[in-house]
């Protein structure tokens, strides 16, 4: 007659034969706030997320199995790492813009999140030192025109960059003038760095 003697039992069946058919048809288990198959299936699964310790180990291995998502925080996290090294391995570098979508994802807004967090483990700033990622990307443009500078002078003799000169893929021209009209802000270990390149901060 198909009686069931246990509802709690059979209501999780249900709704696990319902993620089963949730990741055919849309590739995995993250999912949100909606009604499929006629149950309340994101519920359910905010439900085992916040339920894992009184899981039987059984229920958890066969979520385990299905590709479960126990944390969506450190999830998306890893989603958004391997995007990174794919940019990285696309463009050269870890300097995503700020409003830029890759892999259907914000990376950039994620990148400008790393920067900022003050929660970042230990090993997540390893993996991301270990990219090649920029913390600071004012200092990581400054020194990219810096090390340009050197090779101008080393090139023509000075660093009177004409205002105008684009050097080594840079508007270095431009960056050379900025910093002779901003040098009150300069930080005194800049101003001594190319003070010994020979900068000339005055023109006649």
């Amino acid at each position: 007659l198909g009686f069931v003697w246990d509802k709690y039992v059979h209501q999780w069946e249900e709704n696990f034969k319902a993620l089963i058919a949730y990741k055919a048809e849309f590739g995995d288990c993250l999912v949100p706030g909606i009604t499929y198959q006629g149950l309340r299936l994101g519920s359910w699964i905010t439900s085992q997320r916040m339920k894992k310790e009184t899981l039987t180990p059984e229920r958890i291995q066969r979520l385990d199995d299905l590709g479960f998502v126990w944390d969506k925080s450190d999830h998306l996290w890893e989603k958004n790492f391997e995007a990174l090294v794919a940019y990285k391995a696309e463009f050269g570098d870890c300097l995503v813009g700020h409003l830029f979508t890759y892999q259907d994802l914000n990376l950039g807004h994620w990148v400008h999140t790393q920067r900022q967090s003050t929660k970042l483990t230990s090993e997540r700033i390893q993996r991301l030192d270990d990219l090649g990622f920029v913390w600071s990307p004012h200092a990581e443009n400054w020194e990219k025109h810096f090390k340009a500078l050197e090779a101008y002078k080393a090139e023509f003799g000075d660093c009177l960059v004409p205002k105008k000169l684009n050097y080594q893929g840079l508007n270095l021209g431009l960056w050379v003038s900025k910093q002779r009209h901003n040098k009150k802000t300069r930080t005194p270990e800049r101003i001594q760095r190319l003070d010994d390149l020979g900068f000339i901060w005055k023109l006649r």
